[in-house]
């Protein structure tokens, strides 16, 4: 198995392990998106990877300081390319108007003129059609 595979899957099995033996209003008091993007990675070594797909026909725009979505906090991805050749940790992508964007699978589809939000423990290629 990857190394980066493996230390996702091990931290998502410490993160389920934690909320499982919290307390059940320790749970329902914890923001949803707890580990999610804040402008660093998790653990300092566990960060969110967004590719362009080589079947991609644009560039995608990614942001490594959610909530920030400003022109200082992205930077493009080329067709074929990935956020870690720009940024250490990715946090989101937008999906222009007048686009469609899918999962390498085609099973996951993303809302076209909207900024997309993902957490560390994500790595997603994303196929970008104009």
């Amino acid at each position: 198995m990857h190394f980066k595979s493996t230390l996702h899957a091990l931290a998502a099995l410490f993160l389920l392990q934690t909320t499982i033996a919290a307390p059940v209003t320790d749970i329902a008091s914890r923001d949803s998106t707890e580990i999610e993007a804040r402008g660093e990675c998790t653990w300092g070594f566990i960060c969110g990877v967004i590719k362009n797909d080589p079947r991609s026909n644009r560039s995608l725009q990614v942001t490594n300081d959610w909530p920030k979505r400003d022109s200082g906090a992205w930077k493009w991805i080329g067709v074929g390319g990935s956020s870690t050749a720009v940024m250490k940790d990715a946090d989101g992508f937008y999906v222009p108007s007048g686009c469609r964007a899918t999962s390498v699978d085609d099973v996951l589809v993303w809302d076209a003129g909207k900024w997309h939000k993902i957490n560390d423990l994500q790595e997603y290629t994303v196929k970008v059609i104009c």
